[in-house]
């Protein structure tokens, strides 16, 4: 009994603490385990309310936001004028949604032209180990982890009591501060914290409604688009329902579109190895 009081208690000051917060993560990746160019940096977002997170990038919301503002713009003034850019081009497309208290988890991706909703419970088996230390204005004790083929090593605080982190990872006494996996191929840190935010419609466009599966499903679709990363693409492309131009400016259709893009994706595919969930490529 006193063990549900405990649980229940600390999960109330969680809520009371975590209402309309904005974490904002530098997060460190790369693609080719055989290419160290191929590291990049993106700024994410941990949005953490009462009712869950939403996990995203903040390069791809500022574009995604500013390109529905345009095309809504065009729409109304009858115009075509090109979309203007923001500073930083996105290339973290997914989204987890995690949902409090039972941390289910909602992993949006977009693969080969369909976006998909992935629902799955993860349960993460920490370990707390005795290490402190401090990370900028956050002290904070380390804690280990296997999840999806790699060992996790993170730094969380309790003085920021949410049971949250980035991307899937929660379950900690307190917020995750820093993540790294143990080869150093991926890495986030916290950089600032923002309270009383407003919420946000990470969905930008009326279009974006994905198609809801459970993981084992996405597993599976995830594997056939490896095999195969354009199929849905050169269906759309052999029924004439896409173009695109070359460099000259010429209109590329049919078997020279289909040809062109299997040939790039295929390029993509052999330098994109090194992807978070190892488990995936197995």
């Amino acid at each position: 009994m006193k063990k549900h009081f405990v649980s229940i208690f600390l999960f109330l000051s969680i809520l009371s603490f975590s209402q309309n917060q904005r974490f904002y993560y530098d997060y460190q990746f790369q693609t080719d385990s055989t290419d160290v160019e191929t590291k990049k940096s993106e700024l994410m977002v941990l949005d953490v309310d009462k009712k869950g997170s939403k996990y995203y990038s903040e390069y791809v919301y500022q574009n995604d936001s500013l390109m529905n503002a345009h095309f809504s713009k065009n729409m109304a003034t009858h115009s075509d004028e090109p979309f203007p850019m923001s500073g930083k081009e996105g290339v973290v497309t997914h989204k987890i949604l995690k949902s409090y208290p039972d941390f289910k988890i909602n992993h949006v991706v977009s693969l080969d032209m369909t976006l998909y909703n992935a629902s799955q419970q993860v349960k993460m088996n920490w370990k707390i180990l005795a290490d402190k230390n401090s990370i900028g204005n956050w002290s904070v004790q380390k804690a280990e982890t296997n999840f999806a083929g790699r060992h996790w090593i993170a730094w969380f605080s309790a003085d920021i009591p949410v049971q949250d982190g980035p991307y899937k990872f929660h379950g900690l006494p307190g917020l995750i501060v820093k993540l790294e996996d143990k080869l150093g191929y991926y890495k986030f840190e916290l950089k600032g914290i923002k309270n009383n935010i407003l919420e946000r419609n990470i969905f930008a466009f009326e279009w974006e409604k994905p198609i809801p599966i459970d993981y084992k499903k996405y597993q599976i679709i995830y594997k056939n688009y490896r095999k195969d990363p354009t199929a849905n693409f050169r269906r759309k492309a052999s029924e004439g329902e896409l173009y695109m131009t070359d460099e000259a400016g010429n209109k590329m259709s049919g078997p020279e579109l289909i040809k062109s893009q299997e040939r790039q994706a295929i390029e993509q595919m052999k330098k994109n190895n090194n992807i978070l969930e190892l488990d995936l490529l197995k």
